[in-house]
């Protein structure tokens, strides 16, 4: 692997061989997150499994160490196998972030690993390295300093932290640019790097990053067997989808499906969804039973449910405009149908299920404008 113009240049490998060993390092200690760590390991001993089915392919082709820092050697890593580094050269480093709470503490650790894995990061970026870093593990690269100017993928909880983490960084060193943050991205690539938004992007963003290295033939064959994929997942079950062994029906109900997610927010009508699957109202209904056990509408419900109890969770929205957005002109129909799927009243759903708190309290600082709001 070399860089030429800032970028990473892939060394190309035979065809008729397997590539040599990648060696990844992997950030470890008290507090880091176990499933990403694991989904990560998981994504390259798919790749080896795969490497091992092949001619000549006994050895793996990717090895991965955890790295951590002295004084958290006792932090037992998540049971999968790896080693400590050793003498070995990386050629990709994975920060799987940290099980905080707030703002505040996942800056304070974000400093003390900047302290002992700072240098290290920015050596193995100049090197043309790669990086991974997992859910609200950008706090670390934006407390180096190495976000500013980079499009990245972040976790809305700790966005606030983070953005502010790298324009403080940013100031020490002059570089006014700052990170862009990707709001409507789960995960992102920008250069060598790559962020993710979640905790389940962790497989689509690694496999993705895997695929820029010479094991990148591997990687895309793991992604087939471990990512989804719509059109390989309708191909693979129509069989099982379509109880009435008509071969129309899975190409139809995944059009009407998509159709009802576009237009969730719009009035409901069976004679247009019926026509964006090309068939018959009368034929979806039953073949919507089937498959579903429900009607299209009451499918609808469910997808309007689910985006209105992320307003609740997330926003200070009244129950009014929440009904707005989801597509119900009369909140007492949208507050009948809410309270039949989830079982409570959207009131009590968001007094038990907010995921909203002081934006003080998530950024650490005092004298912000604004009250409090979902950060």
């Amino acid at each position: 692997m070399a860089t030429k113009g800032g970028k990473i240049a892939i060394m190309p490998t035979a065809k008729t061989s397997l590539p040599s060993c990648l060696n990844v390092g992997i950030l470890w200690g008290h507090g880091s997150i176990a499933s990403t760590a694991a989904a990560a390991v998981d994504a390259l001993r798919a790749m080896n499994m795969l490497a091992a089915m092949r001619p000549g392919g006994a050895q793996p082709v990717v090895r991965w160490f955890w790295l951590r820092m002295p004084q958290e050697r006792d932090a037992t890593p998540p049971p999968v196998p790896g080693a400590d580094l050793g003498p070995e050269a990386l050629d990709v480093v994975v920060i799987p972030g940290w099980l905080v709470p707030t703002g505040p503490q996942l800056r304070e650790i974000s400093q003390r690993y900047s302290q002992h894995f700072g240098a290290m990061l920015r050596g193995h970026l100049q090197r043309g390295g790669l990086v991974a870093a997992l859910f609200n593990g950008s706090s670390l690269l934006a407390h180096c300093g190495l976000l500013a100017g980079r499009k990245a993928a972040l976790p809305w909880v700790f966005a606030p932290s983070i953005v502010l983490q790298s324009s403080e960084s940013g100031a020490k060193t002059a570089d006014v640019a700052e990170v862009i943050w990707q709001r409507e991205r789960t995960w992102q690539r920008d250069g060598a790097l790559w962020t993710t938004a979640s905790l389940q992007d962790t497989p689509a963003a690694m496999l993705d990053l895997l695929a820029q290295t010479p094991a990148a033939e591997l990687a895309q064959a793991a992604s087939h067997a471990l990512l989804f994929d719509p059109q390989r997942q309708l191909t693979a079950t129509t069989a099982m989808e379509t109880p009435t062994g008509h071969p129309l029906a899975a190409g139809a109900l995944e059009q009407a499906r998509r159709w009802l997610q576009d237009h969730r927010n719009e009035p409901y009508s069976l004679q247009a969804t019926a026509r964006a699957a090309a068939t018959s109202p009368r034929t979806l209904l039953r073949w919507f039973a089937q498959v579903h056990g429900e009607t299209p509408q009451d499918y609808l419900h469910r997808l309007r449910m689910a985006q209105a109890q992320a307003l609740l969770q997330t926003t200070y929205l009244t129950v009014d405009d929440v009904a707005q957005q989801c597509g119900y002109n009369d909140t007492g129909s949208f507050r009948k149908v809410f309270t039949r799927v989830a079982g409570v009243t959207p009131g009590a759903y968001r007094q038990r299920f907010k995921l909203r708190t002081s934006r003080k309290q998530w950024l650490g600082r005092q004298g912000l404008s604004g009250d409090d709001g979902p950060v």
